[in-house]
């Protein structure tokens, strides 16, 4: 049983069998927390599946990693899929990963299947923000609010996935995380060796050159890099507010420095002009190593130009 999930999985276990389950569940929650695979643990056990992670029964409907959407053919799979014999229970279940990925047309065409429901045949969307859904899709689905994870819980769960973590290499991702498991699991070893570099390039007022080095390589994913920015403005507010509990890296050090500079609103004026210049730097494809200097620049740490010619 998944850590978190357990007052849900009664409740919905509940409703199954005294024959009320929903033909349609909206799972709603912050991404990365475990409902897709709660999701399909649920279902398995509905179809009695045991062991067998793979049921014919069961569809999972995800956009092609080449897309940025679910397309609408891959929604017509969900007709054809319904309108067959079950072919071991007597339930058929579907699983969308995620709702938010729908577009309008794909949308449309779920929104015609909710109308026109089947007996023993249910739908669960995984969605991470519900305002990105049809009004007329949230209509039509019973929506499950799932509550984020508490540090415990969190913890509880990365310990399973890497027994030899610290608890301080825990308290550090749970913090550059927000307790997500799967971004903790899929990029929190490069989320965090990015916000220390960052750190320590602001402390020592030089750029890490393996941070740029690695901001350059045309893999590297820049929106982790801009999302580590908007997690330091973030990190340094609630420092100014008194609310930080811990220190992760340099903070400490680089917080103080800039506390001499900057009030407030002055660092949330700075964040948007740094979230507005990266931003822009990622559409434009500019070189990200200006990007780095746009940073520096509006924290008053200026550096050589001529160490990146």
């Amino acid at each position: 049983m998944l850590i978190g999930f357990e007052n849900i999985k009664s409740k919905l276990q509940d409703s199954y069998q005294q024959n009320r389950l929903h033909h349609a569940i909206m799972l709603c929650g912050k991404n990365g927390i475990g409902k897709a695979s709660f999701a399909k643990e649920f279902a398995l056990e509905i179809l009695q599946a045991g062991k067998n992670t793979h049921h014919p029964d069961l569809l999972l409907i995800e956009r092609e990693e080449d897309k940025k959407e679910i397309s609408v053919a891959k929604i017509r799979e969900i007709a054809k899929f319904f309108n067959q014999t079950s072919a071991i229970s007597k339930n058929k279940f579907i699983i969308i990963n995620s709702a938010d990925e729908l577009n309008r047309s794909s949308a449309n065409a779920l929104l015609k299947i909710l109308e026109e429901p089947n007996n023993n045949n249910f739908l669960i969307l995984i969605s991470h923000s519900i305002s990105k859904s049809l009004p007329t899709i949230c209509s039509r689905c019973q929506i499950i609010k799932i509550n984020d994870l508490n540090f415990d819980n969190f913890s509880k769960i990365i310990k399973e996935k890497i027994p030899d973590i610290s608890l301080q290499q825990i308290k550090i991702l749970s913090e550059i995380c927000d307790n997500s498991v799967a971004k903790a699991i899929n990029y929190g070893q490069d989320l965090s060796w990015i916000y220390e570099a960052l750190l320590s390039s602001l402390n020592e007022k030089i750029i890490d050159e393996n941070l740029i080095k690695k901001l350059s390589d045309k893999k590297f994913d820049f929106n982790n890099f801009i999302e580590i920015v908007d997690f330091f403005f973030l990190r340094f507010i609630k420092y100014l507010y008194g609310k930080i509990d811990f220190f992760i890296f340099e903070e400490k050090e680089v917080f103080q420095n800039l506390q001499n500079k900057f009030n407030v609103d002055k660092i949330f004026q700075i964040k948007d002009e740094a979230t507005s210049g990266l931003m822009k730097a990622t559409s434009l494809n500019l070189d990200k190593k200006l990007a780095v200097i746009i940073i520096f620049n509006l924290l008053q740490c200026p550096i050589d130009f001529q160490d990146f010619i």
